[in-house]
């Protein structure tokens, strides 16, 4: 097959261009052609607010290289990981009209909720969900906090749901769990294009057993509120000795990080490590702690600890919670409740079998569902049945 992948690039790197590259990997390797389009990140391209709030709607220069694009590659299918912000979903219609069927990753909520995020002032936040027009996200200024970039994605957004494109125009809608699936339908978008196709991570081979030496808990990803560092640290100062927190990554709170670590020798900060060195921490922890606070799709933190054996220990929200439950490769505490989260990590504490017993568990997990022949079959699957039902 010819696939075309298009993306716009976001000012913080993301999991969506990991995601691209690593889906262009697979099929590459299976002897599929793979071409990208891509446009740079708003941020980059110097373009003035208006000038970047028109092109959120309609950005007329991309659906002409597009079509030019398509002219020359005649693809079999276009797939979309992001049109946001001003790539715009004008390449869906562009696509549509070419005979060329469209399939589009949701790496967040952006369809429903212009911060992409459903979250806002340290909650979990549903007010547009269900309504045609996102005005809750404008008077709330969720995009950048920015009141005219947040009219210009919600009339985007508003305007190609009135258009059809979103309903007319594209082919499959491929979300990374079933509760994300859930929260599409509610937002109005029709349940028969939507497949859960979750993400993979390259398989870092069958993990050795965990070494005798010091007992982990490792936390990686941004250091930010929204992925429950303050929760995650607070709990921490009330867990009984025996274990060593590691944190690896970097972000806004890293200087409070850094003030925790200084004082309590129970809690090491690394900074930000490559990939080769976040497997070698998940894979010598005894669990692996995502306390996120908001709706976060599917974190690829998850799929590598499983990818290492190492079992996970997740707030309770659905979305990741799914993947717990599914497959029964960790436990669960109350969003954002330090003192649930504290009853955890001391049972993990003062019973070190309690994890080790889920590590043959969480490595089959990896295998079933997101090891990288397992995504391929999928993505090929749906690549096959958009093109017959074009």
């Amino acid at each position: 097959m010819r696939i075309l992948q298009l993306h716009n690039h976001h000012a913080n790197k993301g999991g969506a261009m990991e995601v691209l590259a690593h889906e262009s990997s697979l099929l590459k390797a299976a002897g599929h052609d793979v071409d990208e389009y891509t446009v740079a990140a708003t941020e980059d391209l110097s373009l003035s607010s208006m000038r970047a709030g028109i092109k959120a709607i309609w950005n007329q220069q991309v659906a002409s290289d597009l079509n030019r694009r398509i002219a020359t590659l005649r693809p079999d299918v276009v797939h979309v990981h992001t049109p946001f912000p001003i790539m715009s979903p004008v390449v869906f219609r562009v696509a549509h009209k070419r005979g060329i069927p469209v399939v589009t990753t949701l790496h967040s909520y952006r369809y429903s909720c212009i911060a992409g995020t459903c979250w806002r002032d340290g909650h979990v936040c549903e007010d547009c969900i269900g309504k045609k027009l996102k005005l809750p996200g404008v008077r709330h200024q969720c995009y950048h906090d920015s009141a005219a970039a947040s009219a210009s994605l919600t009339l985007s957004l508003g305007a190609h749901r009135g258009l059809g494109t979103f309903h007319q125009h594209v082919s499959r809608y491929l979300t990374l769990t079933d509760f994300s699936r859930r929260l599409l339908i509610r937002d109005g978008f029709p349940a028969d294009r939507i497949t859960v196709k979750p993400n993979s991570v390259p398989d870092p081979g069958v993990p050795a057993s965990r070494g005798s030496g010091e007992r982990l808990v490792a936390f990686a990803g941004r250091l930010i509120d929204i992925k429950g560092v303050r929760t995650l640290l607070d709990a921490w100062a009330r867990v009984p000795a025996g274990m060593k927190l590691v944190i690896a990554g970097d972000g806004p709170l890293r200087g409070l990080v850094e003030e925790r670590a200084a004082s309590d020798t129970s809690i090491e900060f690394v900074g930000w490590v490559d990939e080769d060195q976040v497997l070698d921490l998940m894979g010598q922890a005894e669990v692996v702690v995502v306390p996120s606070e908001w709706y976060e799709g599917l974190p690829l933190v998850i799929l590598r600890s499983l990818a290492v054996g190492t079992p996970i220990l997740v707030s309770n929200l659905d979305n990741c919670c799914e993947v717990v439950e599914a497959d029964g490769v960790g436990w669960t505490f109350q969003v954002k409740d330090s003192h649930s989260l504290v009853e955890q990590l001391t049972r993990l504490v003062l019973e070190p079998s309690h994890a080790a017993a889920l590590r043959n568990a969480a490595r089959q997990s990896y295998e079933r569902r997101y090891s990288p022949p397992v995504d391929l079959i999928r993505l090929e699957r749906v690549y096959r049945e958009v093109i017959e039902q074009t």
